[in-house]
């Protein structure tokens, strides 16, 4: 758990919206993925590709992670990336997930799939109703803030989620949606050691586009970070206190 001073913790913002019908082309996407601002594609697979297909998405964990689909502020591209239910009606993303720096604008609208496999979707979709980030991703594009949250018009028929924690566990998996494999409606996974530095984990845990906004797993109920960058190390955001508050009590 990273230490912030009052001044360090970054407040939040919000946007809401009224709920979109937009829908999506799954052949008409482009991996929602941050190494830099100016390079949305990233290639995150570390040496070889260790990443096991999920079968199964209706148990825990995999239930509460959602596939998310994203309208630009333009309205001229769609992407996708990854989501995790800490509600029944909130989940917990990346920031550039919600709000695009490049455009300097929210996503137009989102689309949240929890468990998604291939094209079952076996607790239906749901549409955001509003999007939420820090001031420090919104305002300054700090890597370490690159943190959101949805939330979407009622809740997901099930009412399994996941718990975010603030520890430092030694290893941990990482779960999503990558663009890479299955056309990117499948879930992958891999778990591997972690370290800290500067308020992110640090892995060689495989990933791809489509991943942001990933939990990163602890055990099957427990999440400590949001992944938003590759590079190889990777890397995923530490949760703190009061991003978890916030979201609590939106």
């Amino acid at each position: 758990m990273l230490e912030l001073t009052q001044q360090e913790a970054e407040e939040m913002v919000f946007s809401n919206w009224i709920e979109s019908t937009t829908d999506f082309d799954e052949e008409d996407i482009t991996p929602r993925y941050y190494r830099t601002e100016e390079d949305l594609t990233a290639k995150a697979v570390c040496g070889g590709d260790d990443r096991i297909k999920v079968t199964t998405t209706t148990t825990m964990p995999y239930k509460a992670i959602c596939k998310l689909y994203m309208k630009s502020p333009s309205g001229k591209k769609n992407y996708i990336g990854t989501g995790w239910l800490t509600h029944t009606n909130k989940l917990y993303t990346a920031g550039h997930c919600v709000y695009d720096r490049k455009e300097k604008g929210w996503m137009r609208s989102i689309i949240v799939v929890p468990g998604k496999s291939g094209k079952a979707e076996p607790y239906g979709r749901y549409y955001a109703s509003a999007f939420t980030t820090t001031r420090g991703w919104k305002e300054k594009g700090i890597p370490r803030y690159d943190m959101g949250a949805i939330k979407i018009g009622s809740d997901v028929s099930h009412s399994d989620v996941l718990t975010p924690m603030l520890e430092d566990p030694v290893r941990g998996e990482i779960c999503g949606y990558p663009a890479d494999r299955d056309t990117g409606i499948f879930q992958y996974r891999m778990e591997d050691s972690l370290r800290k530095a500067g308020g992110q984990f640090k892995y060689m845990l495989d990933t791809y586009g489509g991943q942001s906004g990933s939990p990163l797993l602890k055990d099957r109920s427990v999440a400590v970070g949001i992944h938003n960058y590759g590079g190889c190390p990777n890397s995923a955001s530490d949760l703190y206190q009061l991003f978890v508050n916030t979201v609590d009590q939106w």
